[in-house]
């Protein structure tokens, strides 16, 4: 056999395997994205924003009351966005909190370890937005996402 020939070949090979996979999709490459999201001239007062890959990496955040929000996982690249209102905010458990867990089971504590509850939103408060914008198919926001810090505010049209 020939040696010379064989070591080209395997040199070709492993030069074409160390390029396919430095060229490809960095799963891990995040970056944050912060900003305000509103819908006319009203801000948001909760929700969820989303960043969604063509190759199905997502990163979300939520909206806060004054419409702020946070995604510290933002996959790097074009992605499309989607946001997301609670729906269906009426009926006998609107604004009444989660229920209580069963017995046995630890209650949840609230953001200050008191055992309060979590604060809820009020839903007369809560600005809808059109279904379009829950759907990466359908919400027709797009942005890119670099790496390191992001800052994309969002305006919502009927």
């Amino acid at each position: 056999m020939n040696c010379p020939r064989l070591f080209r070949a395997v040199g070709l090979f492993l030069f074409f395997c160390l390029l396919v996979a430095g060229c490809g999709t960095d799963y891990k490459a995040r970056g944050k994205v912060k900003g305000r999201v509103k819908f006319f001239d009203k801000y948001l007062t909760c929700g969820t924003v989303s960043f969604v890959a063509k190759d199905g990496r997502i990163g979300s955040g939520n909206i806060d009351f004054d419409g702020n929000y946070e995604v510290n996982d933002a996959p790097i690249g074009d992605t499309t966005v989607t946001v997301k209102v609670p729906v269906g905010m009426s009926g006998p458990m609107a604004g009444k909190g989660p229920p209580k867990p069963p017995p046995g089971v630890p209650e949840m504590k609230g953001p200050g370890g008191s055992g309060t509850p979590a604060p809820s939103i009020d839903p007369k408060k809560i600005v809808e937005v059109p279904g379009k914008y829950g759907n990466a198919d359908t919400s027709g926001l797009t942005y890119t996402v670099v790496k390191g810090e992001n800052t994309h505010n969002i305006t919502l049209t009927p």
